[in-house]
């Protein structure tokens, strides 16, 4: 498996639809709800078919299953947990030889220079506790090493089916600034205080499928800081 650590412009440009765009939770109006918002610089409304799963930790800090409400082209949760995880399916692209990128397979696209899988993972830290700080058991994740304050470096782990990953940007943006992951799989990111957006971006070479031959994730972790 290879992990994408640097993203060609051109690329981004083309696939901003696809690939720049992420997943995350905010607060709504109403109190104990949160909105999945999807986007880069803007937020866009997206089709239910494409959110894969929200799960959140039971009493035995085990992930189960989170029900939501979809409107208006977004969905809508109210977890009692602590910490909330999104997986969201962006669909299959396919590079043309033209240089257009098309919401198409390889097979209803068989001329494409390649087709990707553009998946969205989000975590959402929404009261810090001792789960805040541990692994839950998924292919991908971002474990902030403390409680986040603003204005001091934290260390935030980067994990790849619990192992640490060297080598991953790390930062508010595949178009900012960033850090990368040591030999331990941490990289410094320093909140700000209230709301903070953590990002990172992985590739997977995807052997025998017919649909795409490579998948990338861009995973994005929030919480508050003081």
């Amino acid at each position: 498996m290879q992990f994408k650590l640097t993203v060609g412009f051109t690329a981004l440009l083309a696939l901003s639809m696809a690939n720049a765009h992420n997943v995350w939770l905010e607060p709504t109006s109403s109190q104990g709800e949160y909105v999945m918002k999807f986007g880069h610089t803007e937020t866009e409304s997206y089709p239910q078919h494409k959110i894969q799963s929200f799960q959140v930790l039971n009493s035995q800090g085990k992930l189960t299953a989170l029900d939501y409400r979809f409107k208006d082209g977004e969905a809508y949760v109210m977890p009692k947990s602590s910490i909330v995880f999104m997986v969201f399916n962006n669909g299959v692209w396919s590079k043309l030889p033209s240089g257009k990128y098309v919401e198409k397979t390889k097979r209803e696209a068989p001329s494409a220079e390649f087709t990707t899988n553009p998946m969205k993972m989000g975590k959402a830290i929404l009261k810090w506790d001792e789960q805040s700080f541990n692994a839950h058991n998924v292919a991908y994740e971002l474990i902030p090493q403390a409680k986040a304050e603003a204005g001091k470096p934290l260390g935030i782990l980067v994990l790849h089916n619990g192992k640490p990953i060297q080598g991953i940007k790390v930062g508010i943006g595949e178009d900012a600034p960033f850090n990368l992951t040591n030999e331990k799989g941490i990289a410094e990111f320093t909140p700000v205080k209230g709301y903070n957006k953590v990002w990172a971006e992985f590739e997977e070479n995807v052997a025998e499928n017919p649909d795409y031959d490579r998948r990338s994730i861009e995973y994005m972790l929030t919480f508050d800081a003081q």
